[in-house]
C-alpha cells in the first residue's frame, strides 16, 4: 500500500506541529535504504525534506557566512535532537552551528547523484529516522500537556 504526502503548510519549510513531519522524514529514510540496497530509485521524499530543509535556513547577506534561522524554537529543537544524535561527535554550541549542519544536511539529500556517496547516505538515512522519531516525541510532549475531560477519572 503507497499513501500519499498530504499538502502541508504554504511556506513548505519545516514545521514541528506538521503532522506529515514524521512520516516524510520516515519515508525519506526508507527511499535512502532503498538507494543503499540499489532496489529502487524514488527521491521524491528525499527531495521534499531536503527542499523543506532549505527553505528553513536563511543564508546571511553578502559578505556574512552566517545562515539565519527561519523556524520556530520547537522545530529548531527538534531539528537539533536530530542532528545531535547523527553527528556525535559536533560541537553544537549555537545555534549557527546547527543551521551549518542542517545546511549541509540539506545540501547532501538534493545532491545530484547520491548514489556515489553512500558512508555520507548512511548518516542522512541516520538523520532521517532521529527527526522523525524527534518529531513524534515532540507531538506525544504537547498532546499530553492537553488538560483532560473533566468528567474523566
Amino acid at each position: 500500500m503507497v499513501s500519499q504526502l498530504e499538502p502541508s503548510q504554504s511556506d513548505q519549510s519545516l514545521r514541528a506541529l506538521d503532522p506529515n513531519l514524521p512520516f516524510l522524514a520516515s519515508e525519506a529514510a526508507v527511499d535512502i535504504e532503498n538507494l543503499l540496497a540499489h532496489r529502487c530509485e524514488d527521491l521524491k521524499a528525499i527531495r521534499t525534506l531536503a527542499n523543506r530543509l532549505k527553505n528553513s535556513i536563511e543564508a546571511g547577506t553578502v559578505g556574512s557566512p552566517h545562515l539565519r534561522s527561519l523556524m520556530d524554537p520547537a522545530t529548531l529543537s527538534i531539528l537539533n535532537e536530530a542532528v545531535a544524535e547523527v553527528f556525535k561527535s559536533a560541537s553544537l554550541q549555537r545555534v549557527e552551528d546547527l543551521l551549518g549542519e542542517a545546511a549541509k544536511m540539506a545540501s547532501l539529500l538534493s545532491s545530484a547523484d547520491p548514489k556515489n556517496i553512500s558512508a555520507d547516505l548512511e548518516k542522512a538515512r541516520d538523520f532521517c529516522v532521529a527527526l522523525s522519531r524527534a518529531a513524534v516525541a515532540y507531538r506525544r510532549s504537547i498532546k499530553d500537556l492537553r488538560p483532560s475531560h473533566p468528567f474523566r477519572k
